[in-house]
């Protein structure tokens, strides 16, 4: 006996597939819009923090913003790079160079994230503070150009691949 799928179960697993895509696709986007705000709050107090680190109000404000990105970032990240590229990339939608572009700049932004993992802008050090703010305004830029290629290339991209 043959255990190849049949033609239905095979369309079946597509669209299950499609339908996975489509759900993850319009969640990224409302993600992304949702994270314009923190991103510019997160900006401003990180260039302040890196040159005025002693600053209580942006301390503040970067721990916040800090706390309203780092989830929203690892499930985003790892919602594309686990589900997303590769499907779409499978589907014959993004090349191969498409692809290694949006990888290269996630890991430029876990390389960031990485930088502010453990620090404390409400009780670290200046010192420490001063680094993070840094990090933090660059990780902001990073993601907001991110946001940008995204919405001008991969989620135009992925909408004509499920619609196709």
């Amino acid at each position: 006996m043959s255990s190849a799928k049949k033609p239905s179960a095979t369309r079946a697993g597509k669209s299950a597939d499609t339908r996975k895509i489509r759900n993850l696709t319009e969640e990224l986007s409302r993600e992304e819009y949702s994270l314009g705000l923190p991103l510019l709050d997160a900006a401003v107090a990180g260039v302040i923090l890196g040159f005025r680190p002693s600053d209580r109000a942006m301390r503040t404000q970067a721990q916040r913003c800090w706390e309203i990105l780092k989830p929203q970032l690892n499930q985003h990240l790892l919602s594309e790079d686990e589900t997303v590229l590769p499907w779409a990339r499978d589907a014959g939608g993004l090349p191969a160079e498409v692809v290694s572009r949006i990888k290269k700049s996630h890991r430029e932004i876990r390389a960031l994230i990485g930088k502010l993992i453990g620090v404390s802008f409400e009780d670290d050090p200046d010192k420490v503070v001063s680094v993070g703010g840094k990090a933090l305004c660059a990780l902001a830029v990073k993601l907001d150009d991110l946001i940008d290629s995204e919405e001008m290339r991969l989620l135009p991209a992925l909408r004509r691949i499920l619609f196709a």
